[in-house]
């Protein structure tokens, strides 16, 4: 007789769950609003991490934008302008000192993207003597020279003379020449020198020219600072 064969190790198959035993249920299908909470609760916290990177982004390319447009459009120049500065000072503390303005010299130019200078000279028709005021002016549209400007004028070989308070960021004035007086101002981005003497011309033959009477020198420095304010303003006009 062939009795069935037994099986080792256990049944092969599970055995059915009989009445009393635990229900497994397959999970719920998704209903007409789309996924189980379960699952839903996880979308707040995607939304939020793509718009913290959206607005990364954004910020990140606002702050590209803002330096590049920083860096293209180059330093402050303070409202000053290229422009002819023996055109636009009117000299009146000088003029009324020392002479009345007989005119002035061609101004030259140099016109770069980096750098403008103009120089020039106006004349005062004085008595017994003329006298000149010598104004160089640079607009520097690059670079800052104030570092350089204030070096240059502790050298003693160009003679910066004492600085002095009340015009522009930094300013020298040098009286020590009995023939002239220079001042020296920076402000900002622009450079201006003004040199006011006596005109002495003799060719060595003949009768000697007048000397230039004496001037107040204290009198001679308020007409010139006052005149290189005046001039700076002109400068910033449109």
């Amino acid at each position: 007789m062939i009795s069935e064969p037994e099986l080792v190790g256990g049944p092969a198959f599970p055995e059915p769950a009989g009445p009393t035993g635990p229900a497994i249920a397959p999970p719920p299908p998704p209903g007409p609003d789309g996924p189980p909470a379960a699952a839903r609760r996880r979308r707040p916290w995607l939304w939020a991490l793509g718009g913290a990177v959206a607005a990364s982004a954004v910020w990140g390319a606002g702050l590209t934008a803002y330096q590049r447009t920083t860096a293209s459009d180059g330093p402050d120049l303070r409202g000053y302008r290229a422009t002819d500065p023996c055109a636009a000072g009117a000299f009146h503390g000088l003029s009324s000192a020392l002479g009345r303005r007989a005119g002035n010299t061609n101004t030259a130019e140099l016109d770069e993207p980096g750098l403008y200078r103009a120089n020039c000279v106006v004349s005062l028709q004085g008595t017994p003597v003329s006298y000149d005021v010598e104004v160089t002016y640079n607009l520097h549209r690059a670079t800052d020279p104030r570092p350089e400007f204030e070096a240059l004028m502790h050298d003693p070989l160009i003679g910066g003379g004492d600085r002095i308070d009340g015009i522009g960021d930094l300013a020298f004035l040098n009286d020590t020449d009995s023939s002239a007086m220079v001042l020296d101002v920076v402000d900002g981005q622009a450079e201006l020198r003004l040199r006011v003497g006596a005109v002495v011309e003799w060719n060595g033959e003949g009768e000697q020219p007048p000397e230039p009477p004496k001037l107040d020198p204290a009198a001679l420095r308020t007409y010139l600072v006052e005149d290189a304010k005046e001039l700076m303003t002109a400068l910033r006009k449109k």
